[in-house]
């Protein structure tokens, strides 16, 4: 295993410290805060800090992977996103340096920002706004398989090495670990998991059904609860999980 794909490994872990809360927003602000307005997004960050020396470069990587989402899926968002930046988890009031939660509803994200400018800063905040994104365009997701690899199954790689080609080239080197399909959409079994090998497995898959087949029955998938979500997916598909997950697991072992 080559050190730079270990590293990718490592950077792409780093969203296993997000996640989505659906209804409520961040906690009510407090300190010293800076508006900067970008095309699509409000970046609130403390002034003289990491996040506001970079506010130039955050931008430019989620405007684009704003529109990248846009294109990936077919649809249409024109929300400004408000991204509260903090200093510290401890100031953020999250788990780690790396971390960050979205409120699709209220259409805001709070998120760490610390050195360095990175793989996984820039992973982390383009997961965290597609939860946005997504949620408010084709709906609030019916299992965690959808709601945590859907963000991640269109990343963006015009700023970063850590979409769909890594994903798939992550699930060839890990195929004999990877957990079968059918267990990972069912939310009872999805946090018996580790979390990495849930959210890249979900991202993965996903990333090979937009990639081969398009974005218009991937979006059918998006609010399907755990009970219904096999038996519907061989409706839509017109093959079952069990043979997508084959036909998925040989293309990646190919090099795509």
């Amino acid at each position: 295993m080559s050190a730079k794909w270990v590293l990718l490994s490592l950077l792409l872990a780093a969203t296993a410290g997000s996640g989505c809360h659906a209804v409520y927003g961040p906690t009510p602000v407090k300190g010293d805060w800076q508006v900067l307005d970008t095309t699509h997004y409000s970046f609130n960050v403390r002034p003289g800090s990491f996040a506001e020396q970079n506010a130039g470069r955050l931008a430019e990587v989620l405007d684009e992977q704003y529109e990248a989402t846009l294109r990936a899926l077919d649809i249409r968002y024109a929300g400004r996103v408000s991204v509260f930046l903090y200093n510290s988890a401890a100031d953020a009031g999250l788990d780690s340096e790396r971390a960050g939660t979205a409120y699709p509803d209220t259409e805001s994200v709070r998120a760490t920002a610390v050195a360095p400018l990175n793989d996984g800063l820039f992973v982390l905040l383009s997961h965290e706004v597609n939860h946005v994104i997504q949620q408010n365009a084709i709906g609030r997701p019916g299992t965690s398989f959808m709601g945590e690899g859907l963000p991640s199954a269109v990343l963006s790689e015009r700023f970063h090495q850590l979409g769909r080609t890594f994903l798939c080239d992550w699930t060839a080197r890990r195929d004999a670990q990877i957990p079968s399909l059918s267990t990972l959409v069912d939310d009872d079994q999805w946090d018996s998991h580790d979390q990495q090998m849930t959210y890249n497995a979900s991202a993965s898959f996903l990333a090979y059904l937009l990639e081969t087949g398009g974005p218009q029955r991937v979006k059918q998938l998006q609010r399907l609860d755990s009970a219904e979500f096999v038996k519907r997916f061989g409706e839509i598909y017109g093959r079952s999980l069990n043979d997508a997950e084959r036909d998925w697991r040989a293309f990646c072992a190919r090099g795509r």
